[in-house]
């Protein structure tokens, strides 16, 4: 068997959730004697090249398109597409497996396409809930979770407010935008801005015709979180072309790591990206509020110039009780959480926290926000514990809880789940992979 990996970068050019699910993915294959090659575009270059990382043979195949509105639009193919179909024919691999579609010159549609025209068996991984919803929040107008049913009129009105257009000019360009819409005249065909804004009723019918393409084109679509099967299902996605494969550590079982005694002050642990949508400034603001001899803070993330990071820094500026400690290697994260008494996750949106799953590893539980990610791991009460999403005062609450009685994170630590290791990932693609080819030959 071979299968060729797709997505839009790897490493050790880009550090990802997307890029080392795939490396890992591919090292455990090989291991089972699977021929693996990852694919990725290389963008801006005329040449297609090859490398290898820690084993695993990466191609580069020449895409110097120039992106341009129509391109991103998805009206356009990239230049790249044609030495992309060589290359599968040249490489003759058994299965094209795609973790990653990019609007653009990268890895899209297109190429989902190509693979299902030379009649190579496609499985599609959604990492990201971009192919349901325009934001990839699935969070209504920033306030409300949604069930991810795409709704053209609903979801244009969401982006609209997303994008500041509120109020009367909101209420004005929703009635225009759904008015052309209903008189079938597109305007993104009008290459302006204001094209493109009353022309997104198309924007977001072209997420649902694409999804329902991609459908059609994908032997099996692969979800990390069941939560997202649903919302698949509720697009008209048939269930039977889904499987969930959940989320797995590359770690041989659970590390037996004893975790610091429940005493004051509770050590509390974030790591991730630091952005608005990761809710940082939620923690930091509920901290703030709470005695700083009875809590800490320790902040894990890249500290980039960027506003937000820079906003989230002015606030702890001589805070005693808030380290910042900036990026981590993947490989010292359980062991570094092990010193801390929980993980809090404060997002907006999750799909499938890995770093939950490191948490329960080190032996530690997690305070999280309630968005469907975070809910589908964790057991409010059981093995850690949930707070409304976007609000600091109801973390903070939960946080006093801790501080008034930390006996309870010792209770917690008696019901944290076993560990999924990657070996098991790998051996449900097996499986999967298997049941395709052997169906796709009887066909």
């Amino acid at each position: 068997m071979k299968v060729v990996l797709c997505l839009h970068h790897f490493l050790p050019e880009f550090v990802g959730g997307t890029e080392i699910y795939t490396f890992n993915l591919a090292k455990q294959l090989m291991q089972q004697n699977i021929e693996v090659a990852v694919v990725i575009p290389n963008l801006g270059v005329g040449s297609t090249e090859e490398y290898y990382y820690e084993g695993v043979r990466v191609i580069k195949y020449a895409e110097n398109s120039v992106e341009d509105r129509a391109m991103i639009l998805g009206k356009k193919k990239p230049n790249g597409i044609k030495l992309f179909g060589e290359l599968l024919g040249k490489e003759q691999p058994t299965l094209v497996h795609f973790h990653e579609l990019a609007p653009g010159r990268g890895i899209s549609i297109f190429h989902v396409g190509k693979a299902y025209e030379l009649k190579i068996p496609v499985v599609i991984t959604f990492h990201v809930p971009f192919y349901t919803c325009f934001k990839g929040s699935l969070i209504y107008k920033e306030d409300t979770k949604c069930d991810g049913e795409i709704k053209i009129g609903k979801c244009t009105a969401c982006v609209y407010q997303q994008k500041g257009i509120i109020g009367l000019k909101g209420f004005l360009f929703n009635k225009v935008s759904m008015g052309l819409y209903s008189l079938h005249i597109n305007s993104t065909d009008l290459n302006s801005k204001l094209g493109t804004a009353l022309g997104l009723p198309y924007v977001i019918s072209k997420i649902k015709k694409d999804l329902v393409k991609l459908s059609s084109f994908a032997e099996r679509i692969v979800v990390i979180a069941g939560w997202y099967q649903q919302v698949l299902e509720r697009n008209k996605v048939p269930a039977q072309k889904i499987t969930f494969i959940k989320q797995g550590l590359p770690v041989k079982g659970n590390n037996e790591i004893k975790s610091i005694e429940e005493n004051l002050p509770i050590r509390v642990v974030y790591m991730g990206r630091i952005t608005q949508l990761k809710g940082l400034h939620l923690l930091i603001d509920a901290i703030l509020q709470l005695p700083s001899s009875s809590i800490s803070l320790t902040i894990y993330g890249l500290e980039t110039p960027d506003p937000y990071v820079l906003t989230c820094k002015e606030k702890t500026k001589n805070v005693g009780n808030i380290f910042w400690r900036g990026r981590i290697a993947p490989s010292e994260v359980i062991s570094a959480f092990s010193e801390y008494h929980l993980l809090c996750l404060p997002s907006a949106f999750e799909m499938s926290p890995l770093v939950i799953q490191e948490a329960f590893a080190a032996g530690i539980p997690v305070l999280a926000s309630d968005v469907y990610g975070n809910a589908e791991q964790i057991k409010d009460g059981i093995n850690g514990w949930l707070f409304r999403f976007n609000d600091s005062e109801d973390l903070r609450n939960k946080l006093k809880i801790l501080i008034d009685d930390p006996s309870l994170i010792a209770k917690t630590k008696k019901h944290l789940p076993g560990v999924n290791t990657f070996e098991n990932v790998a051996n449900d693609h097996l499986k999967l992979y298997d049941s395709i080819i052997q169906n796709y030959k009887a066909h």
